[in-house]
């Protein structure tokens, strides 16, 4: 009988696969701000005064663009009226606020706090905006609004406090 020749094989080493995690960033998504309904009567204002408060308000939102991109909530919260805070602390109206965001919802983003609300909305939505009008609701309350492709954005509902503009809420 003819031996038969054995053949041994190197075992085979296991091959290990990684693959790089994805951390899913949501896009931005704009502020829940819904804008005053249209008055029958616009209310009106002087040029001047017109133009002396577009720019305070285009200063206040360079200095907010720069708080908000470095993610500084105390200093934030330092141009928020006590209506703003209100409203945007409360969990009704924070959970209404992530049923109602498709971007929210997709990445399973559940705001709680004022604190949620600045990093998953404020942050994303407000780090690099522009006004580019304004429209006076009445002497100390004004709308700020930027243009996105011809469409006109509401930014900041703004309150005057003295000669303080803050984030209101109304």
């Amino acid at each position: 009988m003819e031996a038969i020749p054995v053949v041994e094989t190197p075992p085979v080493e296991p091959v290990v696969v990684v693959e790089p995690v994805v951390t899913a960033v949501p896009e931005p998504i704009p502020e829940v701000i819904p804008p005053s309904p249209p008055a029958s009567d616009v209310f009106q204002v002087s040029e001047e005064k017109y133009t002396t408060s577009l720019k305070e308000i285009r200063d206040l939102v360079d200095r907010l663009n720069a708080t908000i991109s470095s993610k500084d909530i105390e200093e934030w919260k330092n141009h928020l009226d006590s209506t703003y805070l209100k409203k945007y602390s409360d969990a009704v109206f924070l959970k209404a606020v992530s049923n109602d965001s498709a971007v929210l919802k997709q990445y399973s983003i559940r705001l709680k706090t004022l604190k949620d609300y600045f990093e998953w909305v404020v942050v994303p939505s407000r780090s690099k905006v522009m006004v580019d009008e304004i429209r006076f609701v009445d002497e100390e309350r004004v709308e700020a609004y930027t243009l996105i492709k011809n469409q006109k954005i509401l930014l900041y509902q703004l309150k005057l406090y003295g000669k303080e503009w803050k984030i209101s809420f109304w």
